[in-house]
């Protein structure tokens, strides 16, 4: 047949049927032999509709046993993209924790692979080691694999008493790690002036001079790690304090299969703490702040609440103790060779 009638469209053949049937060939030769001897079942995830034929084709000529689970997403209405994924029908089966081959369609201006992967990393966590090997068909008939490596996000707790330069070393754990500084006084200020639910929750109580809940502070956090995108993780200043939020912590991350990375904590002894808080408050004007009975307090109440969890993530295996004695630039070398080994 040399041309199709569809509704007022008229079609011609431009790509040979046998280019095609090459093309997959080739495409599931390649990944036999990525797959040969696999003891596991990989899934190959059809994203519908464009890529029904070609995953159909694909099927059969692969030599392996391997589960069809498909997922429909659109960008389109009509024949215009709006710059918008949507997703129209959710994964057939769970693909957590397994390897995945998705099949799509042509690439066109390839906002579904990145809104997928966006997907990926947030509804459907697979543990660092496991592969996602995308694979897509050209205009030219041509076959292309782009092979993912799916990393979980990562969770930092940054512990350090007063005086340690945690907010300095902070800044720079963020860009040089690209993460997200959640501090858990700048979030509520944020969330408070964006008016959010949980923001008027909490606003209402410091006016009335009560002391915000768990529940809402954590709510907030987990709300952060729900929307905030673009990063490789999280660091959390300030939070937790207590064993409670510290297994409060535990149970958010354990809903997607998630957990603390690791603890980096920025140690210095008490009489370094109480002479960087003094120059602190002397540049800063802040009398009150310089006195010893001032900081002894604040040093006592930093140990009381700290120390408890040192423990509980020692017991974890996630407690790492950064030597923060030296010069800015000394620190931050110890801690981003700490952060390498994640």
């Amino acid at each position: 047949m040399d041309h199709v009638k569809l509704h007022d469209k008229t079609f011609k053949p431009f790509i040979p049927y046998e280019k095609i049937i090459s093309a997959i060939d080739g495409v599931a030769d390649k990944i036999n032999q990525d797959f040969r001897g696999c003891t596991d079942i990989p899934i190959v995830l059809c994203v519908l509709n464009g890529s029904i034929v070609f995953t159909g084709e694909l099927l059969k000529r692969l030599d392996f046993p391997c589960q069809l689970v498909s997922m429909k997403l659109t960008s389109y209405e009509g024949t215009n993209s709006t710059g918008k994924v949507r997703q129209v029908m959710g994964l057939t089966s769970s693909v957590r924790d397994r390897r995945v081959i998705v099949v799509e369609d042509i690439v066109d201006t390839g906002n579904t692979i990145f809104d997928l992967c966006d997907m990926w990393a947030w509804r459907f966590p697979t543990p660092s080691s496991s592969a996602l090997a995308w694979i897509t068909m050209s205009w030219d008939a041509t076959s292309r694999i782009f092979t993912f490596w799916i990393n979980s996000m990562k969770y930092f707790i940054l512990f350090g008493p007063p005086g340690a330069g945690k907010g300095t070393q902070a800044s720079a754990m963020v860009e040089q790690f690209n993460l997200k500084h959640i501090s858990t006084g700048a979030l509520l200020r944020e969330e408070i002036a964006a008016g959010t639910e949980l923001g008027l929750q909490a606003k209402a109580l410091i006016d009335a001079g009560s002391l915000v809940p768990d529940e809402v502070v954590e709510g907030m956090i987990e709300s952060q790690f729900k929307t905030v995108k673009g990063v490789n993780g999280f660091l959390l200043d300030g939070f937790p304090r207590t064993i409670a939020q510290a297994e409060a912590l535990d149970k958010m991350l354990a809903k997607s299969s998630e957990e603390v990375t690791g603890v980096v904590s920025i140690m210095i002894p008490d009489n370094l703490i109480m002479e960087r808080i003094k120059h602190r408050a002397t540049i800063e004007g802040r009398a009150d702040d310089a006195k010893e009975e001032t900081i002894n307090n604040r040093i006592k109440t930093y140990h009381d609440k700290t120390e408890p969890l040192v423990g509980f993530y020692q017991a974890a295996g996630k407690y790492n103790e950064i030597d923060g004695v030296g010069s800015i630039e000394e620190v931050r070398d110890r801690i981003a060779a700490l952060m390498q080994r994640f």
